[in-house]
């Protein structure tokens, strides 16, 4: 084979590596982008009312603005939260004890389980100070350096706010890594049962918008 001709295939190749990271931008990302931004503006009912708390879009922070590393050391990245939905919820034990833990993610735990095919869909994720030794069971569990508000910010965060996470939320991110909805931690166990109702209303949501795009 010529040169000439060498260079025309490796031009081929390029063109279809192109057209390939295309399709996958838009299968996997214009359907989040599209739900993200629907929610965000109301664009579908006027009347539906989200039960979480929409953090106004200049205040929306990235998840990678925030060191997070799982009990081995691994460094949580971006690359973990791309194609799904997660709760994150970060955990200050001098704010929030056991009883108040256990309550919190229990609600989530069967949040996520009540969604049924669809739980494949999110992940969910404890974030605790990094000197904490609390035994979870099986919930997923990342550690991280809190300050008095909570998850403290890496220096020039993504996100280009430099804020620190409060903790006593759980967060909904996005598959882009955007940190765009809160609910604050319950402290009782009646109010168990609206929690996870709004939980689960607000995910299957955005789950049937992303369809949609």
């Amino acid at each position: 084979m010529s040169l000439k001709e060498l260079e025309h295939s490796s031009e081929v190749t390029r063109a279809k590596n192109r057209k390939v990271l295309i399709a996958l931008f838009s299968m996997f990302f214009v359907p989040v982008l599209f739900a993200y931004t629907a929610y965000f503006n109301g664009w579908f009912s006027t009347a539906t009312r989200n039960f979480g708390e929409l953090i106004v879009d200049s205040e929306v922070m990235d998840i990678e603005d925030f060191y997070i590393k799982r009990a081995n050391g691994k460094l949580i990245t971006g690359k973990e939260f791309e194609t799904l939905y997660w709760w994150i919820i970060p955990v200050d034990p001098l704010n929030c004890d056991d009883k108040c833990l256990q309550l919190n993610l229990h609600t989530v735990n069967q949040t996520r389980k009540g969604l049924g095919k669809e739980a494949k869909r999110i992940n969910q994720l404890l974030v605790l100070p990094g000197d904490t030794h609390r035994d979870m069971g099986d919930f997923p569990v990342g550690y991280s350096q809190f300050s008095r508000t909570g998850v403290k910010a890496q220096k020039n965060t993504r996100s280009g706010l430099d804020q620190d996470l409060p903790a006593g939320y759980i967060y909904l991110v996005d598959p882009l890594g955007n940190i765009f909805m809160r609910y604050p931690f319950i402290s009782n166990k009646k109010s168990a049962p609206e929690m996870s109702k709004g939980l689960r209303k607000d995910i299957l949501r955005l789950f049937k918008y992303s369809r949609l795009g």
